[in-house]
């Protein structure tokens, strides 16, 4: 399981203050207890609303105080395409990733050609278009399909390829989880590329989201998930990865588990 930390976005009350006032320190103790608790690469979001210019301002700043801690993969996580290529202008290694593109057409015609630009990075791609996020899984499947083919035709490896199917909350229909499932196992099934879930949004709107988010992403990992933006500094989501795995035959020997218990992990 690839974890990809979240906890540096410019949405949060906290992260935003700490760009406008460029507190490195505070982003730097963020950076550290996500790849302390797991995290294999760090997403980047600097959206704090202030417009293009100012978030390529604050996604250079983030990019460079996070090799101030270390020289960590990067996420690069914007909706606007020229953030995405200057951000990945910046970050060192070729391991990174593109968050995110989706099938609305402005905005894909945007991205082939950063794509093109650095067709070594991971790319993460939302079942979405101009209809907005699809309810029936079918259709989910759908837009992966013209999405994994846009991508081969320009050279995109499927193992680079992360397909997201955008889980809803069941707070709002309690069939979006099941319509989540169903496309996760048929993309496993039907395509040679990766999966990821931003997790949290399945838990929106219900208390006590933790234990939502913990045994929904269990299930997501016995349907076939391969990686998950979460926050992992919180300990039910590392039970979670960590349980699901050695359960569903990706844990030798029970080796992750036995170890993470010696380590008081959770």
């Amino acid at each position: 399981m690839i974890i990809i930390g979240e906890r540096i976005n410019g949405t949060r009350k906290n992260i935003k203050e700490a760009i406008e006032k460029k507190d490195k320190e505070f982003i730097k103790k963020e950076i550290k207890k996500q790849i302390e608790c797991g995290a294999h690469y760090v997403d980047l979001n600097a959206g704090i609303g202030k417009g293009r210019e100012r978030e390529k301002e604050d996604i250079k700043w983030l990019i460079e105080t996070l090799y101030e801690v270390g020289d960590y993969a990067v996420s690069i996580d914007s909706s606007d395409p020229e953030v995405i290529e200057f951000g990945l202008s910046i970050v060192k290694s070729s391991d990174k990733i593109i968050n995110s593109i989706n099938f609305e057409k402005e905005k894909i015609e945007k991205m082939i050609p950063v794509i093109k630009k650095y067709p070594e990075s991971k790319i993460i791609c939302l079942t979405m278009d101009e209809n907005g996020i699809p309810y029936d899984y079918r259709k989910k499947v759908e837009i992966a399909d013209k999405l994994i083919k846009i991508l081969n035709e320009v050279g995109i490896k499927g193992e680079n390829i992360y397909i997201d199917c955008l889980v809803q909350p069941v707070s709002v229909d309690t069939k979006n989880g099941i319509m989540f499932l169903k496309a996760l196992k048929e993309i496993k099934e039907r395509f040679n590329v990766k999966t990821t879930c931003g997790l949290s949004n399945v838990s929106f709107g219900l208390p006590n989201r933790k234990i939502v988010n913990k045994y929904f992403l269990a299930l997501c990992i016995y349907e076939g998930l391969d990686s998950a933006i979460v926050d992992p500094t919180i300990p039910d989501i590392r039970e979670a990865i960590c349980l699901a795995e050695m359960l569903t035959d990706k844990d030798e020997f029970c080796m992750n588990y036995i170890t993470s218990i010696k380590r008081g992990y959770f």
